[in-house]
C-alpha cells in the first residue's frame, strides 16, 4: 500500500482472499490514476469465462475517448491455472504509456513467468487475511485514522472479543469501528464504549461455552450448549468448537512442557499473545490424561451425532466431565 504512493505503474496485480485490501488497494490506484470511469475504465469478470484473446486486445487498444486506458480484470485465472499467453507476457513487458490493468486474483503461483513479469515491471499486492495476533497495525492506523485513542482496559477487551477467531473480517471491523466514532464523543474510546457499540464476530458468541467449561461452570453449560442445539445444524459447530478447544490446551501444555509460557505462547499457538497468555493459565488447570480422553471421546460422540446414533445428551456427559475435572 505504501508502493502505491510512488512512481505510478502500467500494471498491478491484487491477488489474495481478504477483499478489504484489495477494495483498499483498487480505490488509492483509481484515485492515483485520476480517472473517469465511465470512459476511461473497462471491466472484465473472469468468472464469465471470457476469451485470453479478448483480454489481451482490451490491454493492448489505444484509449477512444478519454486519455488513458485502464483495464481492470476481475477474478483472474491466469496466475493459477495451467494456462500461459507469450503475447500477453510480451505486451505486459511493453505497456503502452496510457494504458493501466490491474488483475485481481484469489490465488497466484509466484513461479509462473506472469508472476515474474509484473514482480519486475509493476506492483503485486498479497491479500492475505490478517490473524488476530497481526492485528495491532491495523488498528493502531484505524485510530489514528479516525482521531481517537485505545488504552488498557478497552485494548484487553479488544483483544478477547478477536483473539479467540481463527481469522478476522477486516470490513466487519472496519464498519463496526465508524459506528463508535458515531456514538463516542471524546477522544478515548473505552471498554465501555466497546461493550455497547461494537457488535462481536458472530463467531465469538459461541465461545462463552468453551469459557464457562474452563470455569467449571457445568449449569451455565449445559444451558448454552441446548440453547445452540435447537438448531440442529449448529451441533456439528458446537463439536467442532470443542474440538478446536481442547486441541488448543494440548498444543498449550506441550509448549509450556518446553519452557515456552506466557505471552511467548503467542508465537507458537500462532494467537493474540494477550490471548495465548490466557490459552495457557486455563491450560494448566486440565491434565494432560483428562485432555485427551475426552477429545477421544468427542471424535466418538461426533461420528455417532452423524449418523443418528446419538443425540445432544452425548456432548453434555463430556461437557459435564471436563467441568468436574
Amino acid at each position: 500500500m505504501g508502493a502505491l504512493d510512488g512512481r505510478l505503474k502500467n500494471v498491478y496485480l491484487l491477488s489474495g482472499t481478504e477483499n478489504y485490501f484489495i477494495d483498499k488497494a483498487l480505490e488509492k490506484i483509481f484515485s492515483r490514476l485520476e480517472i473517469d470511469k465511465t470512459t476511461e475504465l473497462l471491466t472484465i469478470d473472469c468468472d464469465a469465462k471470457p476469451a485470453i484473446g479478448e483480454i489481451i486486445t482490451a490491454i493492448d487498444s489505444s484509449p477512444f475517448f478519454g486519455a488513458k486506458n485502464v483495464v481492470l480484470v476481475k477474478n483472474a485465472t491466469i496466475f493459477s491455472a495451467d494456462k500461459k499467453s507469450e503475447r500477453l507476457e510480451r505486451i505486459l513487458k511493453d505497456m503502452q504509456p496510457t494504458n493501466y490493468v490491474i488483475f485481481t486474483a484469489k490465488a497466484a503461483d509466484k513461479r509462473r513467468r506472469l508472476y515474474k513479469i509484473i514482480s519486475q515491471e509493476g506492483l503485486i499486492l498479497e491479500a492475505e487475511p490478517l490473524r488476530a495476533w497481526e492485528i495491532d497495525d491495523w488498528l493502531n492506523e484505524k485510530l489514528k485514522a479516525i482521531g481517537k485513542i485505545m488504552r488498557g482496559e478497552a485494548r484487553r477487551y479488544f483483544n478477547e472479543q478477536i483473539g479467540v477467531l481463527p481469522q478476522i473480517s477486516l470490513w466487519h471491523l472496519e464498519n463496526e469501528f465508524e459506528k463508535v466514532v458515531l456514538n463516542v464523543t471524546g477522544e478515548e474510546i473505552t471498554a465501555a464504549d466497546l461493550k455497547k457499540n461494537l457488535l462481536s464476530p458472530p463467531e465469538v458468541s459461541d465461545f462463552a461455552l468453551t469459557e464457562a467449561i474452563d470455569a467449571r461452570q457445568a449449569q451455565k453449560s449445559i444451558y448454552l450448549l441446548r440453547t445452540q442445539a435447537k438448531t440442529f445444524s449448529k451441533i456439528p459447530l458446537m463439536t467442532a468448537l470443542l474440538a478446536n478447544h481442547l486441541r488448543r490446551l494440548l498444543r498449550a501444555k506441550f509448549f509450556m512442557a518446553q519452557g515456552i509460557s506466557g505471552r511467548r505462547l503467542g508465537e507458537s499457538l500462532e494467537m493474540n499473545p494477550y490471548i495465548a497468555q490466557k490459552v495457557g493459565e486455563t491450560a494448566k488447570t486440565y491434565s494432560e490424561k483428562i485432555l485427551e480422553e475426552v477429545y477421544v471421546e468427542l471424535a466418538e460422540a461426533d461420528f455417532k451425532l452423524k449418523t443418528g446414533r446419538a443425540g445432544v445428551e452425548a456432548l453434555e456427559k463430556i461437557i459435564l466431565k471436563l467441568c468436574k475435572r
